[in-house]
């Protein structure tokens, strides 16, 4: 009975770790974001609008997925600027790449850098070609 208690217990034990490590890296936090942590997403806007926390939402016309600027409208942009900017135009956006639970394809949807007609609007890159915008 002690060999199977132990089995038990080193089994229940290795699951645990790997649940750890699925919950601390679905919500750990995206920070100093480099070059190599982003994907590059090409689309046209259908929408932008406001969303909880400060956030400006943009929704990519045939894409499902949600595009969001953290606490963007705390970072001094405005949606009454961005509307007419963006809305029906082809943009870059550069969104952070992880997997997470939630993200199994990668895409968290977190925009770090945001381009419109070869013009940086959003940049949180660091080490980037383009100058940070916060």
């Amino acid at each position: 009975m002690k060999k199977f208690a132990k089995v038990y217990f080193i089994i229940m034990s290795f699951l645990f770790i790997i649940f750890l490590w699925i919950v601390i890296q679905t919500f750990k936090p995206v920070r100093n974001v480099e070059p190599e942590d982003v994907m590059l997403i090409s689309g046209i806007v259908e929408r932008i609008y406001e969303a909880p926390g400060d956030d400006i939402a943009i929704k990519i016309q045939g894409d499902d997925h949600y595009y969001y600027i953290n606490r963007g409208l705390q970072h001094q942009l405005k949606l009454d600027v961005l509307q007419p900017l963006l809305l029906n135009k082809k943009v870059t956006l550069y969104s952070i790449k992880r997997w997470t639970i939630f993200t199994r394809d990668c895409n968290m949807g977190h925009i770090s850098k945001l381009i419109i007609d070869e013009q940086v609007i959003f940049n949180e890159i660091n080490n980037d070609t383009h100058e940070k915008t916060i």
